[in-house]
């Protein structure tokens, strides 16, 4: 038998006195036009977040064989997935496979008549440049709302929609994989759109462009009407995981909250409207999945990997958020307060429940962890109440509770509905299981007193026609929560928050006011704005002008009044033909997902390195890529931190020396060709107690004096296979042609990749072949033949990209550098579901050896 979790003992035990039985203080979302039918459940977690419904009336047992007294209203069986199913307006919405198995496989948004699932329409999109598998997608949950009647669906790729709910038709969409280097990966994890008043916020990890080109979990909040970006603002840098954690809108010490799970292990707070953040907890070592609960002014979380301190993996939290006292946002998440060790009430470790929501009844709180094990505790103490009860093997799914009943499916299939009870926790009111094969990833819904279940191989629709459904209304909105505020300007927002134009483009900026709380203020008069007049012009109202022959070029537009200061990032990228070369020894600025990953050596001094030294050449690429990643002229390495820097020195160059001397002997020559070079100001060497070897370098004088070249390099954390993307991804039939070299490291190449209208052809190191494909794991169109290819030997890569008629064309040739181009094309290939524009850019897996890039030109046919 498994011992009980461990658990802390709390601090204090006031919690939740002043609560009902079942009424939490949660906020409902409220629009400004015509408010939703309270009924409606447009959240994947429904109107208050925490997989609450007050209907009445629902089943207590369904048979999903269907049939006579089976339960199941109705069933489509050819909407399977692993999302949750929404309704407004008498429709229901999911998200899931389009296509699946065919040549044309990609993602759509269904709607269908929420009491007959008739289907009304289907918004279908192709996925692309992503590693997701096919089984993965439709992994998000499609966002309604009510009073602009859109709704809103993030792909798995990064494809986000505003759609026309009573239509189909995408009334504006961003590829934000493409736009702000959103991470699309083999696992699948796509985060949940939100709406907040004016405002659609969705997030992901994404790799952006110019200071944002880290690695960071960002929320974009997106003007839900046009699409424009209200504010972007990030986690942490550089975290652990892609994440899942649906989001959480609530009033927290009478202060609006947006709490949700990050990918740096956090659960964090931020300010819907401004961005800013709040607060946040520390509460795993990798990224949470689990959505937060939220009650009262309390937030319940859970995590399922390995804990912040201690060996121990999986923790339950409950996080009091009073006592931060009075919260002032900050202007970046460095300076957010972190209640790590002040906000825990009570901690519960090894508990492992990483998927599904917490559900709160009352004083207690039902936990169900990943092996689909049911726990109730405490929710002031944290202690359990009752016996674990076993559901299932595996939980992914949250719980929905409707009518007292608790409705839970396990991912392999098995069902039950429980009924609160006293001194068990739990009692089974039926329980049973799906059909052979089928599994439950995503939450259980209710609208109208129909219970929705979307399973990986159909959509069931549970009611009882002998039941009469009702609805009991929802709570009250907790008091003091105006949106309305007379209090004094304390942020200034500058709206859109990142702009990409063309030179001569205009773009109107405004100006948004917000006073301490997160709450809109009136802007005074006489608000000055600045901009890099090299960039563009911008007059006293706030127009901005790209200038004519503005190219690939960056600025932030700062507005200034009151004392206060907003900014925004722009960007001017031309029209076709670019030509980049990279004598200047800088990556372009305007490219996304880029820098970090990439940077830009003298090719000749690399060379001459070789010859005279061939681990200083080495030292030149790693040393060069710490000074310019870092911005920081002078290294340290050695193992004081946990990032143990001295042993990643030391397993880059593939040596492991014990002592100083040993050090000195296998590093210290190449080190002084790097002085003599110019490369190194200087190095020093130690032996520090208790730490051990320790180097020392500082930057060197010499800048690109020769070719200049763009190397992705192989340190950076789950960095070296990637993507970047060049401009606008309203592109279309154009080539681009690139100069590549790839080095080799234990006999193994890397795979090197040009990008063209949302395609790639790909000279595969390892595999020896060339290959154009669109979606990596999925090769609907995919055409590869054998190419044997040299590492350390210059190639010239061209790729042309067109829509023909009702298909994509896409040609491919590659040749050595400096020979006669072929006349023929060296591979073809046909999409008959077109990808018909897309950024050009580059792929790369560099996990093995570096590689080298230069001369990129991207021109019309």
């Amino acid at each position: 038998m498994m011992a009980l979790p461990k658990t802390s003992p709390p601090k204090k035990r006031n919690f939740l006195r002043h609560l009902t039985t079942f009424l939490f203080a949660l906020i409902t979302v409220t629009c400004h036009g015509a408010p939703a039918d309270p009924q409606d459940w447009l959240f994947c977690r429904g109107p208050e977040f925490n997989g609450v419904s007050r209907a009445t009336g629902t089943v207590d047992d369904f048979d999903p064989a269907g049939g006579q007294g089976s339960n199941v209203a109705w069933k489509r069986d050819d909407l399977g997935g692993r999302s949750s199913v929404i309704v407004m307006n008498g429709k229901a919405y999911t998200l899931c496979r389009a296509n699946p198995g065919t040549s044309e496989e990609g993602e759509r948004v269904v709607c269908v008549n929420a009491v007959t699932g008739e289907t009304i329409w289907e918004n279908s999109f192709n996925v692309y440049l992503s590693d997701v598998p096919d089984t993965r997608v439709g992994w998000s949950a499609v966002t309604a709302d009510a009073e602009t009647n859109a709704i809103f669906a993030l792909g798995v790729c990064g494809i986000f929609q505003c759609i026309d709910a009573d239509t189909g038709q995408t009334r504006w969409s961003v590829p934000m994989h493409e736009r702000f280097g959103l991470l699309s990966t083999y696992g699948g994890r796509t985060n949940f759109p939100i709406v907040v008043d004016d405002l659609v916020i969705v997030s992901a990890v994404c790799i952006n462009w110019g200071i944002k080109a880290k690695p960071a979990h960002a929320f974009v909040a997106y003007d839900k009407r046009t699409g424009e970006v209200v504010w972007f603002q990030g986690t942490r840098i550089g975290p652990y995981d892609t994440t899942y954690s649906v989001p959480t809108l609530a009033w927290l010490n009478n202060q609006r909250s947006l709490v949700f799970g990050s990918g740096d292990g956090a659960i964090w707070s931020f300010q819907p409207l401004t961005g800013r953040p709040l607060w946040k907890v520390a509460l795993s070592r990798r990224g949470v999945n689990t959505p937060p609960l939220v009650a009262g002014n309390h937030v319940f979380a859970c995590q399922s990997e390995e804990n912040i301190q201690g060996t121990t993996m999986g923790a339950v939290v409950s996080i009091d958020t009073p006592r931060a006292g009075d919260l002032r946002p900050a202007d970046s998440f460095a300076k957010a307060t972190d209640l790590t060790e002040s906000g825990v009430e009570w901690k519960v470790e090894e508990l492992m429940a990483g998927r599904a929501q917490p559900l709160l009844l009352g004083n207690r709180l039902w936990i169900v962890d990943d092996r689909g094990k049911l726990h109730i505790l405490d929710a002031q103490t944290g202690e359990p109440v009752a016996k674990r009860i076993a559901l299932g093997r595996m939980m992914r799914a949250s719980l929905l509770y409707a009518d007292g009943k608790v409705y839970a499916f396990e991912a392999n299939g098995r069902w039950a509905i429980y009924q609160p009870d006293d001194k068990r926790g739990a009692k089974v009111v039926n329980k049973g299981r799906m059909p052979r094969g089928e599994e439950v990833h995503g939450s259980p819904t209710c609208a109208h007193g129909r219970i929705y279940v979307q399973s990986n191989d159909a959509i069931y629709c549970l009611h009882d026609p002998n039941k009469k459904s009702g609805f009991t209304g929802l709570p009250d909105r907790p008091a003091n929560t105006s949106q309305t505020s007379t209090a004094a300007l304390d942020y200034l927002q500058l709206v859109p928050a990142d702009v990409l134009v063309r030179p001569g483009q205009v773009q109107q900026f405004q100006v948004r006011g917000f006073d301490v709380d997160g709450r809109p203020v009136s802007v005074p008069s006489g608000v000055q704005f600045e901009i890099d007049q090299s960039v563009g012009s911008i007059d006293e109202d706030g127009k901005f002008t790209a200038a004519d022959r503005a190219a690939h070029q960056a600025a932030t537009v700062t507005a200034r009044v009151a004392g206060r200061t907003g900014r925004s990032r722009i960007r001017v990228v031309p029209d076709l033909p670019w030509n980049f070369t990279f004598d200047d020894g800088q990556v372009p600025v305007t490219w996304v997902g880029a820098r970090y990953r990439h940077v830009a050596l003298d090719d000749d001094l690399l060379a001459s390195l070789e010859i005279m030294n061939p681990t200083a050449a080495q030292l030149y690429i790693y040393l060069h890529s710490a000074f310019v990643n870092s911005g920081v002229p002078r290294q340290v390495f050695d193992n004081s931190t946990p990032r143990q820097r001295w042993t990643q020195f030391q397993r880059f160059l593939g040596i492991d020396s014990k002592d100083l001397e040993a050090a000195k002997a296998a590093v210290d020559p190449a080190l002084a060709v790097l002085v003599d070079q110019g490369v190194l100001a200087q190095r020093r060497w130690e032996q520090v107690p208790e730490i051990g070897v320790r180097l020392t370098v500082a930057k060197g004088p010499r800048m690109i004096e020769g070719n200049g070249v763009m190397t992705k390099i192989t340190t950076i954390p789950k960095g070296t296979r990637s993507r970047c993307w060049f401009g606008h991804s309203d592109l279309h039939d154009y080539t681009i042609q690139v100069d590549v070299r790839a080095a080799t490291k234990e006999e193994k190449l890397p795979d090197i990749g040009i990008i063209a209208q949302g395609y790639a052809l790909d000279l595969q190191g390892a595999n020896q072949d060339l290959e154009i494909r669109t979606w990596v794991t999925q090769r609907r169109m995919a055409q590869s033949i054998p190419f044997p290819w040299e590492a350390n030997r210059w190639y010239t890569m061209k790729f042309q990209a067109s829509v023909e008629g009702d298909k994509a064309i896409l040609r491919g040739k590659v040749w050595p550098k400096g020979s006669t181009e072929p006349t023929d094309w060296t591979l073809k290939a046909e999409d008959a579901s077109p990808n018909r524009h897309g950024s050009p850019g580059l792929y790369g897996n560099a996990k093995d050896a570096e590689i080298f890039l230069d001369n990129i030109r991207v021109f019309e046919h």
